[in-house]
């Protein structure tokens, strides 16, 4: 459009038979000049419409983000919390920059810590009643925000990783204090534990890494 503007001034102010036309016929240089102020109208709302259109998607996106962050930290919280309780490990003498590697904590303690948790009925049934609350909030956080974050290339990837964490916050609640029995009773409700507390890690730490790394405007 700014080319075509461009072009018809120039043309007025450079070529007689060009300016000729015009002058004899104003009718049709009437026409063409407010169609095209109309089309130049027209555009420029077009464009504060789409620039609108694109922050208002980026605010809506980054509150879903932002939602999901905090449902998806809580089942790894609630292990971290467990952790610390059963090394006693204060926070506040933690490695500079908080750098405690629960991952390997857990990997090397599992067991440890599926005893410790069981040692005490009430416990264990609060580490339980915590674990399932936290999947079931996160899996609300999903069916809400998920279909609007999915559209975004760089979002469904965060998406993806969640139910992983619904599913083994269940299975360690399930593990720990399930319907009619109070411990852990074999090799294969252990490895389950195990497996169950390092997924919710992993894909807490992974889901923290991926948001970190998305445009700031996010």
């Amino acid at each position: 459009m700014l080319v075509v503007v461009v072009v018809l001034s120039v043309a007025e102010l450079t070529s007689r038979r060009f300016k000729d036309f015009t002058g004899g016929h104003s009718l049709i240089s009437t026409f063409v000049t407010e169609a095209i102020l109309l089309v130049g109208v027209y555009l420029v709302i077009d464009e504060i419409i789409q620039r609108r259109e694109t922050r208002r998607w980026s605010d809506v996106m980054s509150l879903g983000i932002r939602a999901l962050s905090t449902r998806a930290d809580a089942p790894a919280e609630i292990v971290r919390r467990a952790v610390d309780e059963l090394v006693a490990l204060d926070r506040a003498d933690a490695p500079p920059g908080g750098s405690v590697d629960y991952r390997e904590l857990v990997s090397g303690r599992a067991d440890e810590l599926a005893d410790w948790l069981l040692a005490e009925p009430a416990r264990a049934r609060r580490f339980a009643e915590e674990a399932r609350q936290s999947a079931s909030r996160l899996e609300d956080a999903i069916i809400r925000w998920g279909p609007t974050l999915i559209e975004d290339p760089d979002s469904i990837e965060l998406v993806n990783l969640l139910p992983d964490i619904v599913d083994s916050a269940r299975a360690a609640a399930d593990t720990i204090a399930p319907t009619g029995a109070t411990r852990v009773s074999t090799d294969t409700d252990r490895q389950l534990f195990r497996e169950s507390v390092l997924e919710i890690l992993k894909n807490a730490d992974e889901f923290d890494r991926r948001v970190s790394r998305l445009p700031r405007d996010r």
